[in-house]
């Protein structure tokens, strides 16, 4: 049991990007949890209003990722689907490769564990 005045952990994820012409890619490391997918919807939403609703999220850093980020992946792709684009998952390992198998995200997102 923790004390009161323990620090609670948290898990965090770094997201980089790089845009190009024809689409956006989000690179994400570490764990992604209820504590980082608003960032990562963040991050999609702001490429849309740049003008980048393609995007790839390169998942080959991450090594974690629990029910609220596979919320924030299928809410990027609805509102990147809203401005006439889409978002594709590439690069999952272990974990994350196998919850996204199990979730059924595979199919409805067009995941490429493939590609760059």
């Amino acid at each position: 049991m923790t004390s009161p005045d323990a620090p609670l952990t948290r898990t965090s994820v770094s997201v980089a990007e790089e845009r190009g012409a024809a689409l956006s890619v989000l690179r994400l490391t570490g764990e992604l949890d209820m504590a980082g997918a608003p960032e990562v919807l963040r991050r999609v939403d702001t490429l849309i209003a740049a003008g980048d609703p393609r995007v790839l999220v390169d998942l080959s850093g991450l090594t974690f990722c629990d029910s609220a980020g596979l919320n924030a992946f299928i809410r990027g792709d609805r509102h990147c689907r809203e401005a006439g684009g889409w978002l594709r998952l590439t690069g999952a390992t272990g974990h994350v490769d196998r919850v996204i198998e199990l979730s059924g995200l595979a199919e409805v997102l067009g995941y490429r564990p493939d590609l760059p």
